[in-house]
């Protein structure tokens, strides 16, 4: 009796390992809920990546996420030129939230430019450029629970 449950609990334990070491889970509407794999990859422009907030950006980062780091998709890379998509002036609970300006340039060096695939999502928009210092890993999709994005 007792080895018809080890076996599903050692398997469980195993899947909760596997994915607290190599993995990352995106809960928020920024980019396609669901299961992330890291990877190695170069960062490269439409590359996932999951970066730690700069303290420059954290008061702002901090009115909604504590301790978390962001998952983005890249825009645009050192020495390219970006145009940021359009921002809005208030959150997605209607409070005043000042956007990034320049909306358009060439991209610093070492820097980055990031955006998620809502209106709301906390990203370039808002934070302005993400340096590479601040990257932790690049990612890719391993299981996605929602297909269809919200457009907002």
């Amino acid at each position: 009796m007792k080895y018809k449950i080890l076996l599903p609990c050692s398997l469980f334990f195993a899947v909760c390992f596997f994915v607290s070491q190599y993995c990352y889970i995106n809960r928020s509407a920024s980019l396609p809920r669901g299961i992330y794999l890291k990877t190695s990859r170069a960062i490269a422009k439409g590359s996932f990546v999951v970066f730690h907030p700069t303290a420059a950006q954290q008061p702002l980062v901090s009115k909604y996420v504590k301790n978390t780091p962001l998952m983005k998709r890249v825009a645009a890379l050192p020495g390219q030129a970006y145009r940021l998509p359009p921002a809005s002036d208030t959150d997605s609970k209607g409070q005043a939230i000042t956007p990034f300006s320049p909306k358009t340039g060439i991209v610093p060096s070492a820097q980055f430019v990031v955006i998620g695939d809502t209106k709301y999502s906390l990203d370039s928009r808002y934070l302005g450029f993400v340096p590479q210092s601040s990257i932790m890993d690049t990612i890719t999709p391993l299981f996605v629970f929602l297909k269809s994005i919200r457009k907002e």
